[in-house]
């Protein structure tokens, strides 16, 4: 059984004012083994998806040089980005893909009374506005040939039939040439729910690096509306075989079951059905280890919260047996003020209250997690992640996991 050893804790980026959230952070390597974190900064100091695109560098996964932080994609008065991932092409040229959204009072204030008397915060306003008018706008990349100095415009991602497509991390290259992106979305609905459909997975590809995309294949969907399958996670085998992790829900409760897996022999055309693993957590990264195997890391979104992972020998099969803790806790213990609530939470649950946070419900506060992972030269494992601080106003920051896999 795969342990792990020399664990360490590090910063990544905590916003030196404590005036916003930073979250949801994808690790890739560079040809020049240069590690390059993405992630998102949102404009409040809570967890909103209505920020901007970030992007630091680091060589060992410990220390991660202010200086190197650089925006990828700002926002503007009428709109944000989120979900964003990287890939480095064969080429040399960066891509990053970013969700764009569009919110705040884009049309005419209601006259009369707002329909939820809740959140109305000094600071906010009356946060049910910008909820109510907040909407996907699209999926985008960004493309850089000079190492991320300088970005192009957006360039739209053509996901249809979906109506949307979210993502948790970036483009895939196969040795062809050709990028996978893994994405999730409806085909009827704009939002993440609704219509009475449930939420499948595909893969979009490109043939011209990034500039174009289509709707390739679809990872695993449920005609009967039950089972909500998203942000998946591929990962290339050493002889060519895809597979893809998957987060699943169930409808209509929403409650988080075990990962299920697909599996593609023709480079991504077709996937098998899915498969249940007994993997509980969400949502997962993997990567092919220097020794030959595959490791799987995952957010644990109840208690005791935190980081988890799994190695598997051959990418086909993982079991929880082998599942090891790489950070446990993430949960504030207290808040000292009232946070607005999420854009993801209907406003008539109004603000999150200040006092302690409950483990078992600890509302918003379970937004953890969310790991990344790459492993360096020297065989060390560095994993990012978010988590939430201790501040009287807690802030979700981004940290890393350094250990070695023995064993």
């Amino acid at each position: 059984m795969a342990k792990i050893s020399e664990v360490t804790h590090h910063t990544l980026y905590k916003d030196p004012e404590n005036r916003r959230c930073v979250n949801q952070v994808n690790l890739r390597m560079t040809a020049d083994n240069e590690i390059v974190a993405v992630f998102n900064e949102e404009r409040f100091p809570f967890h909103h998806d209505s920020g901007r695109t970030v992007m630091m560098r680091s060589r060992e996964g410990d220390v991660w040089d202010l200086q190197t932080r650089t925006v990828v994609l700002p926002f503007t008065d009428t709109t944000g980005n989120w979900d964003c991932g990287f890939c480095e092409l064969d080429d040399g040229s960066w891509l990053v893909n970013v969700t764009i959204t569009g919110f705040f009072k884009r049309g005419i204030k209601p006259e009369q009374p707002s329909w939820s008397n809740a959140p109305l915060t000094p600071e906010w306003g009356d946060w049910t506005w910008a909820y109510k008018l907040q909407g996907w706008l699209g999926s985008f990349v960004v493309k850089s040939t000079d190492r991320g100095r300088t970005w192009s415009d957006p360039i739209p991602v053509n996901a249809r039939p979906l109506k949307h497509a979210g993502y948790r991390l970036g483009p895939w290259q196969l040795p062809s040439g050709s990028l996978l992106l893994g994405v999730y979305g409806r085909i009827r609905g704009y939002g993440e729910e609704g219509e009475n459909e449930s939420t499948r997975s595909a893969l979009l590809r490109s043939d011209d690096g990034g500039l174009n995309w289509e709707y390739y294949s679809t990872l695993a969907y449920d005609p009967a509306g039950i089972i909500d399958y998203e942000e998946p996670a591929l990962v290339r085998l050493a002889e060519g075989t895809l597979v893809c992790m998957m987060r699943t829900h169930v409808n209509p409760s929403g409650d988080a079951k075990n990962m299920v897996m697909t599996v593609s022999h023709d480079d991504g055309f077709s996937w098998s059905s899915p498969q249940w693993t007994n993997v509980w957590g969400y949502p997962a990264d993997i990567i092919a280890l220097n020794d030959g195997r595959y490791l799987m890391v995952y957010g644990y979104r109840r208690p005791p919260y935190g980081v988890r992972a799994v190695v598997s020998n051959d990418g086909l099969t993982w079991d929880v047996a082998d599942e090891f803790v790489i950070r446990e806790g993430g949960l504030p213990e207290r808040a000292a003020v009232d946070t607005p609530g999420s854009s993801a939470i209907d406003p008539v649950s109004g603000t999150i209250a200040g006092g302690r946070v409950a483990p078992d419900n600890p509302g918003l506060f379970q937004h953890i997690g969310y790991p990344s992972v790459v492993q360096i030269p020297d065989g060390t494992v560095v994993v990012g992640y978010h988590e939430w601080s201790d501040d009287d106003r807690p802030l979700q920051y981004v940290r890393t996991a350094r250990f070695k896999v023995v064993g």
